[in-house]
């Protein structure tokens, strides 16, 4: 190490080549040094100087700066130094030295060791030149690391020194403190004992330090400011790690990213320094952490505390170790880790395991040790498997991906052939679903259900299975629940569970009067079974009553299952597929009810859970269900984009997510109404593969889907069978996990009545008013009869009817009522056609259905009207402002302008014929796009850039 800490040696010969650059600190001793070289100098006298100190003190600059002062004196000066490593070649630093003044000796190269008799022959030489020397001009011999020279130049040096005594030679020799070799003692011995002069160089000041690291680092010695006091005050030192920082070495909020490989020789030195206990004290410290107590600490090295009194003072002496309010601390991370690199890995862990077994007696948590033992601990270790297991468990509900590495690592340690690893499996399929993991899930299950270890274990797997089957269409061989059903020795509520999910399967699917009839036998039995198996219960009939469009059935079904779901463990609950089943059914449901609020808080609530908690499996539930909720209330844009945020979860999970059919037509809903080609060519494509499928309601969901593109694109060429397979699709009342859409019976008899299928657009009438009747609480189905009957007799004023109906909650239906509205008026050449036109434009503007907006800007060109101007003109008002202003569009122009003249948002509905909640979105989006957030801003803004500018213009 020490030829690493000290200056980089001086090149033999010339004073010039050695570095000269003050040493900061050390001002008293260069001092003292030049002083002492001048005076001898100019006396023309010689003596000796012991120059001496630890390694990075600073000696070859003191010997650097005397040469230079000696040389400025007019003396000749010579240097050399003990070799660092390799062969000693007898008096190799004299030899060096004055080969490199005088140009060689002329009995040939020194190299090797010398025969009998040339060693004296070379002393004599050597003391010869030196003499020749002196007697031109004074000399100055710098002669450093002396405790690295041979015997031999340790003998010249005494001899030479006493001999040349009266000539004008000047000798500064430079070692190490405390020097190991003997004859190097015993040559410093002789000389401070004579008439030599002796300095030593002690560490620097703290202060000094510090300067010489800023001098160094400028603006970033606050990086290396911690680690300066082990530095030991020693230049050399200081200047290298500083090096570390300067050139590269990035640092972090704990300090220097290599500081631990700077700070190792350092720690290594005050290791050496203590005692054998209190060595072994903070080595053991080092590997447990960088704070812990002294009673852990006591455990860990098996003995009392009272007797790590006097080590710990050493090592707190030693600023090794901190002592706080109640723990030790290690200073800095860097110094932790340097202690600790000095162990062998194998000791490091047996410490740490020494650790985890000490805090398992003191009762630690398993969830606090799990995250060690997953390092530690070593195939067939059954306590640090029932450590992992515990606290998998306990993470379950709050971090499921945490859970899944601790079970993981269970399973790992338990033997290949043994039935515990098939139990810890069984365990891990839940989690690893959680996690996002499906296929490692469902071949995890495959294979616990071909060879469990007991009949328990594998009623648990196959309902994990039928779990994920009822998420995501993978169906349960029915031979394994029939298996599972005949044992005796599996609980009964856990058969009834796995009974009611693989019923719901089959309902899911679009078997729903199989399901149904065997559900009505199985229900009998299981009701009140178990909370769980009753909260299935619960949504299975839910969704049963949807089928037969007792909606008011259904939502009493779905409040007794958020009753049940409140029953039971939080913790558990947010676990369970089967309650977030029910908690997406029921906020679907409550959205059709008008309850929008409610739905959204239970939806957002649920996703939130799911995205703190790392649930990654069912993310794409919530996105698609916050999506669907974000269609019925017109905002088709926040719906694209969480729809395609559900699509790239469930492609990152390798699964279809749930409610594939349901998200695909909903897919198809927004791209429809915005116009986007590519996503409904996608849809369109996968229809074609719902359509080959044996699932019947896959099978529907691709007959709907090529309705919608054949509308999309204008085809009049549907035919009836289409027709028919989609009337069929609009009578279901659910599609996978998701509730029916009223808003498709509006479309499916628009499109039928564009095709000139009016018998099939009358039976969809029949069965909307059918389900209006049957469900009188449902008002959102009253106003899709009205509207639809409307549309069958050309009757304007069931359409205005059915505006009024629809309100302000679904304004995508209620801007289509109004364009089916304006029909009728225009073809009978009714001015109130345009005023229509332009309210269904105003709500389709609001909602962002951009090709719903072309459409009716093109039925107000045919009227003769420029779409955006003011109603009741045909040309642009006068005082309104130009298009386009700070990115406005038209109908948002035309809210701004009259609310900066004053108008309130009710006066400017009643103005510009639009509804409030219209002219709360263009006030919304004005406020976004101006960057304001009040209507005085906005007031202000607009008078002084727009009225103000028309006016002067």
């Amino acid at each position: 190490m020490s030829q690493a800490i000290d200056d980089p040696r001086t090149a033999t010969g010339a004073a010039d080549e050695a570095p000269a650059l003050p040493v900061r600190g050390r001002g008293t001793e260069q001092e003292r040094l030049t002083q002492w070289v001048r005076r001898h100098v100019h006396r023309n006298g010689g003596g000796v100087l012991w120059i001496e100190g630890p390694p990075g003190a600073g000696r070859t600059r003191m010997l650097a700066g005397a040469g230079t002062e000696a040389a400025l004196a007019g003396a000749r000066v010579l240097t050399g130094a003990g070799p660092a490593r390799g062969e000693l070649t007898p008096l190799a630093p004299l030899l060096d030295a004055l080969c490199a003044e005088t140009g060689g000796f002329a009995h040939g190269p020194r190299t090797g060791s010398p025969e009998e008799g040339e060693s004296y022959r070379l002393l004599r030489e050597v003391g010869n030149r030196l003499r020749a020397l002196a007697l031109e001009r004074p000399v100055v011999l710098l002669l450093d690391d002396v405790q690295d020279c041979d015997e031999l130049t340790l003998v010249a040096v005494r001899t030479l020194t006493a001999r040349l005594a009266g000539l004008p030679l000047l000798w500064v020799l430079a070692s190490r403190a405390h020097p190991d070799a003997p004859a190097v003692r015993t040559l410093r011995r002789d000389l401070l004992s004579g008439q030599a002069a002796h300095l030593e160089l002690p560490p620097l000041a703290p202060e000094a330090v510090r300067q010489m690291a800023q001098d160094i680092l400028g603006p970033r010695v606050a990086a290396a400011a911690p680690y300066l006091p082990y530095l030991d005050g020693l230049p050399g030192l200081v200047r290298q790690f500083c090096a570390h920082l300067q050139h590269g070495s990035p640092t972090t909020a704990q300090g220097p990213a290599d500081a631990s490989t700077v700070l190792a020789p350092l720690v290594t030195r005050r290791l050496h320094q203590l005692s054998e206990d209190g060595r072994e004290l903070v080595l053991i410290a080092s590997v447990l952490g960088r704070s812990l107590t002294v009673k852990h600490l006591s455990q860990v090295m098996g003995r009392r505390e009272p007797t790590l009194l006097r080590p710990l003072r050493e090592v707190l002496a030693a600023q090794l170790l901190h002592a706080g309010h109640d723990r030790l601390s290690f200073p800095h991370a860097a110094v932790r880790e340097a202690i600790a690199a000095t162990l062998p890995r194998p000791v490091r862990l047996s410490i740490r395991r020494r650790s985890v077994e000490a805090r398992m007696k003191a009762g630690v948590p398993a969830v606090s040790l799990a995250s060690e033992l997953l390092d530690l601990a070593e195939p067939g270790d059954a306590q640090a498997g029932r450590v992992l297991r515990a606290a998998a468990h306990e993470l379950a509900a709050v971090a499921p991906g945490s859970a899944v590495r601790y079970l993981q690592r269970a399973v790992e340690l338990t033997e290949d052939v043994c039935p515990e690893r098939q139990r810890l499996s069984a365990e891990l399929i839940p989690l690893l679903w959680q996690s996002g993991d499906i296929a490692g899930a469902r071949d995890l299950a495959h294979r616990v259900v071909q060879a469990p270890p007991d009949a328990l274990t594998h009623a648990e797997a196959c309902l994990e299975l039928a779990r994920m089957g009822s998420q995501f269409h993978v169906r349960q061989p029915d031979a394994q629940v029939r298996q599972v059903h005949r044992r005796r020795d599996v609980p009964v509520a856990l058969k009834d569970q796995l009974l009611l999910t693989t019923l719901l399967n089959r309902l899911l699917a679009g078997e729903a009067e199989e399901a149904g009839d065997g559900m009505a036998e199985s229900l009998m039995r299981t009701r009140g079974a178990h909370p769980v198996g009753e909260l299935t219960h619960r949504t299975m009939r839910s969704m049963s009553a949807c089928h037969r469009h007792h909606w008011a059935d259904a939502l009493k079904h779905s409040e007794a299952a958020a009753a049940g779901i409140a029953r039971l463990d939080p913790a558990r609950a947010a676990t369970l597929p089967e309650v977030a089943l029910a908690t997406s059914w029921r906020a679907a449901l409550l959205g059709l009810s008008g309850a929008d609020r409610s739905a959204r808080d239970l939806v957002e609530e649920a996703a939130n859970e799911a995205e703190q908690r790392g649930r990654q499996a069912l993310l794409p539930l919530w996105r698609t269900a916050r999506a669907r909720l974000l269609l019925d209330a017109g905002r088709l844009a926040e719906a694209a984009r969480e729809l395609a945020s559900a699509e790239a979860e469930a492609t990152a999970t390798g699964v279809s997510f749930t409610g594939a059919s349901a998200a695909l037509c909903t897919r198809a809903r927004v791209a429809f109404h915005m116009g986007d080609d590519a996503t409904m060519e996608e849809c369109v494509a996968r229809a074609g593969a719902c359509l080959s499928s044996d699932d019947p309601q896959r099978r529907g969901t691709g007959a709907w889907i090529n309705l919608l593109a054949l509308a999309y694109r204008d085809d009049p060429g549907l035919s009836e069978r289409d027709m028919s397979l989609a009337v069929a699709y609009s009578r279901r009342g659910h599609v996978h996990a998701a509730p029916a859409d009223p808003a498709e019976t509006v479309l499916l008899v628009r499109t039928a009545l564009g095709s000139g299928l009016r018998e099939v657009a009358a039976r969809a009438v029949q069965f909307a008013e059918h389900r209006a009747r049957r469900n009188p609480r449902f008002h959102l189905f009253g106003a899709v009869a009205t509207h639809v009957r409307g549309l069958l007799d050309g009757d304007p004023d069931r359409l205005l009817a059915a505006v009024e109906r629809y309100g302000t909650a679904r304004p995508l239906l209620a801007a289509q009522a109004w364009e089916d509205a304006g029909g009728p008026a225009a073809a009978a050449g009714a001015p109130e056609a345009r005023v229509r036109f332009e309210r269904a434009l105003e709500e389709y503007e609001a909602c962002g259905a951009h090709r719903d907006v072309r459409r009716v800007r093109s039925r107000l060109r045919k009227l003769g009207v420029e779409p955006g101007a003011e109603p009741g003109t045909t040309a642009p008002a006068a005082d309104a402002p130009a298009a386009g202003w700070r990115g406005l569009t038209p109908s948002e122009l035309g809210v701004v302008r009259l609310i900066a003249h004053g108008a309130t948002n009710r006066q400017v509905a009643e103005r510009l014929f639009v509804s409030p909640h219209t002219v709360n979105t263009h006030v919304r989006h004005a406020f976004e796009k101006l960057g304001i957030r009040s209507r005085v801003q906005l007031a202000r803004l607009y008078l002084t850039e727009v009225d103000r500018r028309g006016a002067a213009g």
